[in-house]
């Protein structure tokens, strides 16, 4: 059986952030805090606030806009930095990143953005130890 320890959520992912890199096939890191109370009620706020124009129905809001309120929630209470070099080797700055993420172009960004959050939302404590260790 495991232990209470091994369960309860990394303190360092949701309040200094994290730097994950969410594919390994893209040098790309990004530094993250989880998604946790923040971000799901900003994004609840949004998406209601959007939704009046549909009825009050959040769920007929379409894609683009969901995708866009998600996006938003994301950068003010997710990102805190990225590691990201252009095609021609240089330094994307971080506001340069968001703007990258915003746009529906690069979808393989912003899932990536959404993967790194992801990721620090699931870490652990007891993987931060571990990781001590090595």
């Amino acid at each position: 059986m495991a232990n209470l320890a091994s369960r309860k959520r990394s303190t360092a992912a949701y309040t200094t952030g994290v730097w994950k890199r969410p594919d390994l096939d893209m040098d790309l890191e990004i530094l993250t805090l989880g998604m946790g109370d923040e971000y799901l009620d900003m994004q609840a706020a949004k998406q209601r606030k959007a939704a009046k124009g549909f009825g009050g129905d959040t769920e007929k809001l379409p894609a683009a806009l969901k995708r866009k309120i998600n996006i938003e929630c994301l950068i003010a209470c997710c990102l805190r930095d990225a590691r990201f070099k252009d095609d021609d080797g240089a330094e994307v700055s971080f506001e340069e990143f968001c703007d990258l993420i915003r746009d529906p172009e690069y979808p393989d960004l912003s899932n990536a953005a959404f993967t790194a959050a992801t990721m620090a939302t699931s870490d652990r404590e007891s993987d931060a130890k571990e990781a001590e260790g090595n």
